[in-house]
């Protein structure tokens, strides 16, 4: 590798290699698609690799320009995929290593030390309770690891840097927040948002919606329980919650149980949310540990009033009876309670869409928040080479 401290080159862009897990249609390979669009490529040259899967991500970024690989490694602990990523980091000539989520962490985070990438970068999306109350011993370790691989983290929220210094005990100089954003929709959804009620028999009737993994962190269990509560409150409601994950089984016998089964739906994955979110009367998030939602932006970009769990960086982009509606978490009443408020209460509903917009426009658009990546991408690359001038001198 060449020049590996230098700062930023006036005559060619710096390599910026970022690894994921996967080319799925996930929170974090979303948020590349934004930084790929955004990003100034005459500055950074970008390229992605996932470790053992591809997915509809992959064409699109490559369709954007970006140059992408997929390792092929699909055993989760697998030294091999170390020895792949190192290889890639020395063929990119990185000079900054990005990783996002565990596993891109931990193998890519040490590929670019043995590689002796100047920076690292590593965005921690969520330290949830439900982590620390499930973990072994042995992912105890792994998070303490790759805690220490980085030589920077990039929280998603507030929140989660707090968590980051509080309970993985990092310097505060070492962690920075950077809050996702998204690129609002053009374009008339009202034929796709019709077609969406009629294939989820929701047409005429009142329509909660949610996105969201099928898992213990996400609340599903929490909806279901409101929902119970909210047929009694609101005729005729119906739930359609998009998204799949490993407690599906757990869940569709939940909503069995509870004679749900008109009232709930649990659709499946869908790679494209906005005619759902066009269609839908107001969002649920009725998580119980969030980082910052892709979810939540995209609702409120639609003016959609969101009734939301007060949890990670939720409150940061939701202001109660603002631009929309905050309930404890496992709080099956009050999400019940909200969600009555909004479909029982149109002129309310629409002010908190109409703020929430607002709040979007303000404060998440994705071209600010890369705008954000690009200042941290040439902090860390000077402030790295500082401290080897530094050290020079004093040898």
């Amino acid at each position: 590798m060449q020049a590996l401290y230098s700062p930023i080159s006036r005559t060619r862009p710096t390599s910026v290699v970022h690894f994921v897990s996967t080319f799925k249609v996930k929170t974090d390979t979303k948020w590349l698609l934004h930084l790929a669009r955004h990003l100034d490529r005459s500055v950074f040259r970008l390229s992605v690799a996932c470790f053992y899967e591809g997915g509809p991500i992959q064409a699109q970024l490559e369709a954007l320009g970006v140059q992408t690989l997929n390792l092929d490694v699909p055993a989760e602990h697998d030294p091999r995929a170390i020895l792949r990523a190192r290889n890639y980091i020395e063929q990119c000539d990185a000079q900054i290593v990005h990783t996002h989520l565990l596993r891109a962490d931990l193998m890519a985070g040490l590929a670019a030390r043995w590689a002796a990438v100047p920076v690292i970068i590593s965005t921690c999306y969520a330290l949830g309770e439900y982590r620390r109350e499930k973990k072994r011993r042995s992912d105890r370790l792994l998070d303490s690891v790759c805690s220490a691989l980085p030589t920077h983290t990039l929280a998603v929220s507030k929140a989660v840097a707090f968590d980051c210094i509080t309970r993985l005990h990092m310097d505060p100089q070492d962690v920075s927040v950077i809050h996702t954003g998204i690129d609002p929709p053009e374009g008339d959804f009202s034929a796709a948002a019709s077609e969406f009620r009629a294939a989820h028999n929701a047409v005429g009737r009142p329509l909660v919606l949610t996105l969201s993994r099928l898992s213990y962190e996400k609340g599903i269990d929490v909806l279901i329980d409101a929902a119970d509560e909210l047929r009694t409150r609101v005729s005729d409601v119906r739930i359609v919650v998009l998204g799949e994950g490993p407690d599906r089984a757990a869940l569709e016998q939940r909503i069995d149980r509870m004679g749900l089964r008109d009232v709930v739906t649990l659709a499946g994955f869908c790679p494209d949310v906005w005619p759902a979110l066009a269609a839908s009367d107001v969002v649920c998030l009725p998580s119980k540990s969030e980082g910052m939602p892709n979810a939540l932006l995209e609702a409120m970009a639609m003016r959609k009033p969101v009734v939301a769990s007060f949890v990670g960086g939720i409150p940061e982009a939701v202001i109660d009876e603002v631009n929309g509606l905050l309930a404890e978490p496992g709080d099956a009443a009050a999400l019940a309670a909200g969600l009555a408020r909004c479909l029982t209460d149109p002129t309310f509903a629409a002010r908190l869409g109409e703020a929430a917009a607002r709040t979007v426009h303000e404060k998440f658009l994705a071209k600010d928040a890369v705008a954000r990546y690009a200042a941290l991408y040439r902090q860390e690359l000077c402030r790295r080479r500082s401290t080897r001038d530094f050290i020079a001198a004093a040898s």
